[in-house]
């Protein structure tokens, strides 16, 4: 009686921290539409999948190396990401902006994780898709609360740079979001994501 009290103790523990994430995770149905995210670019960095980490879906996004191409669909209005090892436990697309004199950096990037981040930083409410401007048959594009835009750093290269706060980063994280354009790692060229859908 008291291993099964403490069982339900720790299940109910486990669910009251999901729900106060905001985010319930659930495998997706089969009735659920689910998609790819591709690269559009003018630089080598077109028509890429963005990637999940290779030996392991948390980490770091990438649009090169042998990490799986993310499984992306929307649950209860957040982006969500299908896990590879087919658990019932999917993964979160979050900017990884971290702390910085007076709050947070403007730019970040992009990272996988299941469940929480330990970063307070961390932003993982504001992705949507946007039609095309141009067409809406075009598909639909990534976007993070209609500002700023992605980038590819150093050509997928180790970034390492200084910030204004004197704090030393090193991430060798390939796409990254930023606010302004000369914010954070420099070399970057600007890419667009749209979706693919999942057949």
């Amino acid at each position: 009686m008291i291993v099964e009290f403490r069982k339900l103790f720790l299940f109910t523990l486990f669910l009251s921290q999901q729900l106060s994430s905001g985010f319930v995770q659930s495998a997706p149905n089969a009735d659920t539409p689910s998609f790819y995210l591709v690269s559009s670019s003018a630089s080598s960095s077109n028509l890429l999948p963005l990637r999940m980490s290779a030996g392991g879906g948390g980490g770091p996004a990438s649009l090169l190396g042998s990490g799986t191409p993310a499984r992306f669909y929307f649950y209860q209005g957040e982006l969500a990401v299908h896990d590879p090892d087919d658990s019932s436990f999917p993964y979160r697309l979050l900017i990884n902006t971290i702390p910085a004199a007076g709050g947070c950096t403007n730019f970040g990037a992009l990272h996988f994780v299941q469940g929480t981040s330990t970063n307070k930083c961390a932003s993982y409410e504001s992705f949507q898709l946007q039609s095309n401007q141009q067409d809406s048959q075009l598909g639909a594009e990534l976007v993070f609360n209609f500002t700023g835009g992605f980038y590819v750093c150093n050509s997928g290269a180790e970034v390492s740079f200084v910030l204004k706060t004197g704090v030393s980063l090193k991430d060798c994280s390939k796409v990254w979001y930023k606010i302004n354009s000369g914010d954070g790692p420099s070399d970057c060229v600007p890419i667009r994501l749209y979706t693919v859908p999942v057949y």
